[in-house]
């Protein structure tokens, strides 16, 4: 698998969990990108852009929330570490998405969820890989991962597959999905 086509397939996967924790949906994180408070604020401000804004502020709740977590700990490896490029792809593609003057259709998708589709469609996109998780804390270890894995495209594919499937067993308080780094 390439770089390219690992990005595009963790772009989505990171996306869609953003939004999966919004409070329209499992609530994980007190943002309200896509739905009806996010769209009546944000497309009045940002007329053009408010589907990638939502997301963006999804994805930096997201982040406080797994830090919050995972106690900052930066061996902690989540989909919203600062050690994994998950996030920096998702950011990078959302700022790309501003210069477009047409929106991408993952941003309707995303906004027409409910928590059923939004749960069925991330099984989808992580290839209903569920892993088996250990509940430590306020997180849920997946695995470890080796540090000779950060630069590998299929380890990373496979990481971001894993991490994405683990919110699906997410039905109590949230517990933050991660790897150990070794």
């Amino acid at each position: 698998m390439t770089t390219a086509t690992t990005a595009e397939e963790t772009i989505r996967l990171v996306l869609g969990v953003a939004r999966l924790g919004e409070v329209d949906l499992a609530g994980w994180w007190g943002s309200h990108g896509l739905d009806r408070a996010g769209r009546f604020v944000l497309s009045r401000s940002f007329r053009r852009t408010w589907r990638a804004a939502a997301l963006e502020l999804d994805i930096e709740a997201a982040t406080r929330r797994h830090r919050d977590a995972t106690g900052g700990r930066t061996t902690a490896l989540h989909l919203f570490s600062d050690e994994l490029p998950f996030r920096q792809w998702a950011r990078a593609w959302l700022a790309e998405q501003k210069t477009i003057p047409k929106p991408n259709p993952l941003f309707d998708e995303l906004a027409g969820w409910d928590l059923t589709s939004g749960r069925e469609q991330l099984a989808t996109w992580s290839g209903e890989q569920v892993p088996t998780t250990e509940v430590v804390g306020d997180g849920l270890r997946v695995g470890s991962f080796h540090r000779g894995e950060l630069d590998d495209p299929d380890a990373l594919a496979v990481a971001a597959r894993q991490l994405a499937g683990a919110y699906l067993t997410i039905d109590g308080p949230f517990r933050a999905p991660y790897f150990d780094l070794r």
